[in-house]
């Protein structure tokens, strides 16, 4: 099963412009170590500051804060406030997402 983490950033424009070099080679150290994973940068489309990292894992495994995305979100951390998350395909979820009154 495919799963993502998804790390953004809320920041200025020059300071993302200023730490993407740095970022940038932090990202393919851990492509390198992250066997399994996908790492790309997505902006936002109207707002310059704000940043997003998604991890693709291709692999099995339980989805989780991986530590390669744990040293992803440190680093983005110092240039404003983030949110790290996890996300599964829908239809992982289907069965376990089903509230208690509505049949799976």
């Amino acid at each position: 099963m495919k799963w993502i983490e998804l790390i953004r950033v809320r920041s200025s424009a020059a300071a993302l412009r200023d730490a993407m070099p740095a970022l940038q080679d932090r990202i393919a150290e851990l492509e390198q170590s992250a066997t399994g994973a996908e790492i790309f940068f997505m902006r936002h489309a109207l707002y310059d500051g704000d940043l997003a990292v998604v991890v693709v894992w291709k692999h099995g495994g339980t989805p989780n804060k991986s530590r390669e995305a744990l040293l992803l979100a440190e680093r983005l951390q110092r240039l404003g406030p983030i949110d790290h998350a996890v996300w599964i395909p829908a239809e992982a979820c289907e069965a376990s997402c089903a509230s208690p009154d509505q049949p799976a």
